[in-house]
């Protein structure tokens, strides 16, 4: 969808209001790009790309309901002209490698976007662009994920969010009390996880998790 000054439209998904206010100031600066929508959750953004479609979606990595890469993965092989982003906190090559896989254009990280968000969408159609921070960390290289890392990519925000908690070794009751939810909604968190992870056997969950835990934040 391009509007009718010629611009490319973006929506931008992230749940924080203060960073989505900083890129939303660098892309009305821009000559080339004009943002058409705002949402804060993983939901949303499907939403919105569905109704609006817009040239480019700006998605966060780590966002309620739906991350940036399951976001990605509702439109894998699908017929759709918007081109994805992924924008992080994490300046990991790994990542950006994973967003590469499930069809982005880009990888920025939070440290660099108001200084290089423009250039990542006037560049997305030369090449898969890295911002310069995750560049720095391994561009010229073949960077190997490890097993667990690959693992942990299959886990939602929730799920990550649970395990992180398990690895400081709470219970149920005080991961439900930190995260809000109820008991059962754990325990249900813990048995996906399990699942998910391929981890049976007691202790082996928490095992797994502390081995992690830095992956996991």
């Amino acid at each position: 969808m391009v509007n009718t000054e010629g611009k490319s439209t973006v929506l931008l998904a992230d749940d924080h209001p203060l960073f989505r206010a900083g890129v939303r100031q660098v892309i009305e600066s821009s000559s080339t790009h004009e943002l058409v929508a705002e949402v804060g959750d993983g939901e949303a953004a499907v939403e919105q790309i569905l109704h609006l479609q817009p040239d480019f979606a700006l998605l966060d990595l780590s966002m309620p309901f739906l991350n940036g890469f399951e976001v990605l993965q509702k439109f894998q092989g699908k017929q759709q002209n918007t081109r994805f982003l992924i924008i992080s906190m994490y300046a990991d090559h790994s990542y950006a490698e994973r967003a590469r896989d499930l069809g982005a254009v880009g990888y920025v990280a939070k440290e660099d976007a108001i200084s290089e968000m423009v250039r990542a969408l006037d560049a997305s159609e030369e090449a898969f662009f890295m911002s310069q921070s995750v560049g720095a960390r391994g561009i010229a290289q073949v960077v190997l994920v490890d097993a667990d890392q690959d693992r942990i990519y299959t886990l939602s925000i929730a799920e990550r969010r649970v395990l992180l908690e398990v690895s400081l070794g709470k219970t149920s009751k005080e991961i439900a009390k930190d995260l809000g939810v109820s008991p059962r909604t754990v325990d249900a968190h813990r048995r996906n996880c399990a699942e998910k992870l391929a981890i049976s056997g007691r202790n082996k969950l928490l095992e797994f998790a502390i081995k992690n835990r830095e992956k996991l934040g």
